[in-house]
């Protein structure tokens, strides 16, 4: 797609600020100022597109980065959360640099994530535009996070529920919107096998229908891998939406009702993620032994 060409997407929308910016060009000459705004933003920005992130503009001490803009992603939600947390799991990293350097005394930054379409392309900028109320629902989650936090709008976090831990927030108003918006502050990423299943409706538990045979012939496979202590191999091929994930999930749940334990590994391959050497055997160990993305490698291996 051309940059002048206008596309409407679903994307997640990440804003970052730094907090207290007024106050730092008080205290700086514009030339110091300048070399802690592009330090840092250098750094984030490396962080935005580890994360498979694409940053569309920036603001003096902001920027708007943008997940599932070029391609759309099942994780892109997931993405920008993760983004956000090492966004400010940096900031620590670069306060102490700018202590010892520009004798900065403190270097706080906030980030504000919202999902939902937009219009991508095309006007003036074309190759950083972007217009809709997503931008707006994102930039008010931005403005109103406290110093070092991470706040979601609801519709980001219906994404990632039960990957993160999260404290839920009193309803904001928001200039544009008739209704006040729900948002959450993430204080963590939960450990892999503690990860809930974020599929389905929050709080509705419908029963599994019109697919026995399937599940069947699943449960079949591995009660004859069991007693044959052989291996097994079950694909399942459907189109989105067709159920694939629920299956799995019926499968994985009837292995908590049987009378012998069972040591259950799983892993799910990332689109981007081919040219990770081992990924797929790299993200099963790691759910199964809790080791989170940003544990150093001293606490893996312990």
């Amino acid at each position: 797609r051309s940059p002048s060409e206008q596309q409407r997407k679903t994307v997640t929308v990440l804003f970052m600020d730094v907090v207290g910016s007024t106050q730092l060009t008080q205290r700086l000459d514009p030339e110091e100022v300048h070399a802690v705004m592009d330090t840092a933003l250098v750094r984030l920005t490396d962080l935005v597109r580890a994360r498979q992130g694409r940053v569309l503009q920036y603001a003096g001490d902001s920027l708007l980065a943008v997940f599932g803009a070029e391609q759309s992603l099942e994780d892109d939600a997931e993405r920008a959360v993760r983004a956000g947390l090492d966004i400010l799991a940096e900031a620590p990293v670069l306060a102490a640099r700018f202590r010892e350097r520009q004798g900065l005394d403190t270097f706080d930054l906030r980030v504000g994530i919202h999902t939902g379409p937009v219009l991508l392309g095309g006007g003036v900028d074309s190759a950083g535009n972007i217009r809709g109320a997503t931008v707006n629902i994102a930039a008010r989650m931005e403005q109103t996070a406290p110093p070092g936090t991470l706040r979601i709008s609801h519709e980001t976090y219906r994404n990632v529920r039960g990957l993160f831990e999260v404290e839920v927030q009193p309803p904001l108003e928001v200039k544009g919107i008739d209704a006040p918006v729900r948002s959450y502050l993430v204080v963590r990423a939960r450990p892999r096998t503690l990860r809930a299943a974020n599929r389905g409706l929050e709080g509705i538990d419908a029963p599994l229908v019109g697919r026995d045979a399937e599940l069947a012939k699943i449960q079949e496979a591995f009660h004859g891998a069991c007693e044959d202590k052989s291996l097994a191999l079950v694909t399942v091929v459907g189109e989105p939406g067709i159920g694939k994930s629920r299956l799995a999930f019926e499968f994985v749940r009837g292995l908590e009702l049987l009378p012998s334990p069972v040591r259950f590994f799983q892993a799910r391959p990332q689109p981007y993620g081919n040219n990770v050497p081992y990924g797929l055997l790299r993200d099963l160990l790691a759910w199964r032994f809790e080791i989170l993305d940003s544990d150093s490698q001293a606490v893996a291996q312990g």
